[in-house]
């Protein structure tokens, strides 16, 4: 069986050897073993908290553990013990995702406990709740299961019934629980007045691909948005190799309805499985896993000990068509130094600029792409390897490719069979407009006002950081550029 102290005690060893060629500055990383979805994002007695699923004993997933940090900016995180280990009949096989709510002077995290059921291969999935009074060690409840698979709907899986997204109400909490029902995934709703005593209260959005995950639902700008993880949807469709979409709209008779289509929250290589929460000045601000299941981190491959990274924090907004907007949050601000200033830099040709190059790099660009018919911008360069974004005017196509960059994310090092993802940006006033952040392993692109953000992984070969731009004819006609020191 494992336990807590088990798995600190192999985290504590394990992150002596760790290798930290690749690992980010001021993105959060595993300190050692696997990391994948944030959970349990929120605030507790005045600090914000950031659990994680996690497996201590490889780099590689395996039984879910919950890791944990606590931060008072958002920026400077501290880790905090292990917070949660299947050591439970019911949560044996690990303790998958959820979220928090702070109720009655505690820290309230519900999960999902997955429990062999004794037929090789399928495990029932049942949702449980642990509490704490000082917000760092986690008392399971005795009523555990809360929600087990008696309260499911007719039709409805027992052994696909995860990812609790709890929220207080007028009444008391409900929770929004991915599901798979007779037609594909859902999502089922559930009510309590005490978090013990749990009534099914229907289903609140279906036809969610074969399969939904990760449920989150906020209200924002005076919407309902409805985020949500589908398997089994078309990836080339929506031209991601996982497809976390969103939604916004209102809520009608205990259903989400849409008043748009799904969209991608992240048009990159690199993204699943976000959270959000309210800061305590009323902002949303959502974190995802920078990694997509069909890729392997080389980290792991190489023998580094350890796989696994968050996103920025992100501050989101809606637009007046319900896109969402976002924007890295501005307590960054206060990892950068030595600015840079980038301008009139015409670029006929290649040109290079040592102003963006480094391994911890924040930068902002405006590009008049004057007669150009698009551009280069290379990144992590050292001689012909480099992660390339490129913009086609014609198609208004924004475009990441990382096939010249390094190590690619397969199991043996083969050539990725997709190494690039794209999304449409159109120019504003014959202007393209990039906020970019370089951190070792991973960079991060927002563009069109934060209606795109593209998350994708890098690994390259070489140490130089180098960047450089390529275009006939534009210009940059202005740009900041920032080191970010390390959090």
């Amino acid at each position: 069986m494992m336990s807590i102290e088990r798995a600190q005690h192999e985290l504590d060893r394990r992150r002596q050897s760790v290798q930290t060629r690749y690992k980010p500055g001021y993105h959060l990383s595993v300190p050692a073993g696997w990391l994948n979805d944030p959970n349990g994002f929120g605030y507790f007695e005045g600090r914000a908290h950031l659990f994680y699923q996690f497996h201590p004993y490889d780099s590689v997933w395996g039984p879910m553990h919950w890791g944990h940090w606590i931060s008072q900016d958002l920026v400077h995180w501290q880790e905090a013990p292990v917070a949660l280990a299947p050591d439970q009949a019911y949560d044996s096989y690990g303790c998958f995702s959820g979220t928090s709510v702070e109720a009655d002077g505690k820290l309230m995290l519900m999960y999902t406990g997955v429990q062999p059921t004794g037929e090789e291969g399928k495990y029932y999935q049942q949702q449980c709740i642990a509490e704490s009074c000082d917000g760092l060690h986690f008392a399971k409840r005795a009523q555990n299961p809360v929600i087990d698979r008696t309260l499911l709907p007719a039709g409805a899986s027992v052994y696909e019934f995860r990812d609790p997204k709890l929220s207080r109400t007028a009444d008391g909490y409900r929770v929004i629980l991915a599901s798979q029902g007779p037609n594909g995934g859902q999502l089922l709703a559930y009510t309590s007045p005490d978090l013990n005593r749990w009534t099914y209260a229907g289903v609140y959005a279906d036809g969610l691909a074969d399969m939904s995950e990760c449920p989150d639902v906020f209200e924002l700008d005076g919407r309902t948005v409805l985020v949500v993880c589908e398997i089994g949807a078309d990836a080339g469709a929506y031209g991601s190799p996982q497809v976390t979409l969103y939604a916004a709209g209102r809520e009608k008779n205990g259903r989400f309805q849409a008043e748009g289509p799904l969209r991608l929250v992240d048009c990159g290589l690199d993204f699943y499985a976000p959270q959000t929460m309210q800061t305590p000045d009323g902002r949303r601000v959502l974190i995802g896993w920078a990694l997509s299941w069909s890729h392997v981190m080389p980290t792991h491959t190489l023998g580094h000990g350890w796989a696994g990274m968050m996103t920025l924090p992100r501050e989101c907004t809606l637009d007046s068509n319900g896109m969402l907007c976002q924007k890295p949050i501005r307590e960054l601000a206060s990892l950068r130094t030595r600015e840079e200033r980038l301008e009139s830099v015409a670029v006929n040709g290649r040109v290079s600029l040592p102003q963006l190059a480094g391994r911890q790099r924040e930068f902002e660009l405006c590009i008049d792409l004057g007669d150009a018919p698009g551009l280069t911008l290379r990144l992590m360069e050292t001689q012909d390897e480099h992660f390339a974004i490129t913009y086609d005017r014609r198609t208004q196509l924004l475009r990441v490719d990382r096939s010249l960059c390094g190590y690619p994310l397969t199991p043996s090092l083969q050539p990725e069979p997709r190494p690039w993802c794209e999304a449409k940006v159109p120019l504003q006033n014959n202007r393209l407009m990039l906020h970019v952040f370089v951190d070792a392993s991973i960079v991060e692109i927002y563009a069109d006002e934060g209606r795109v953000a593209m998350s994708s992984l890098a690994f390259p070969r070489g140490e130089a950081y180098g960047a450089s731009i390529e275009a006939a004819g534009a210009s940059i006609e202005k740009g900041l550029s920032w080191m970010m020191e390390s959090k």
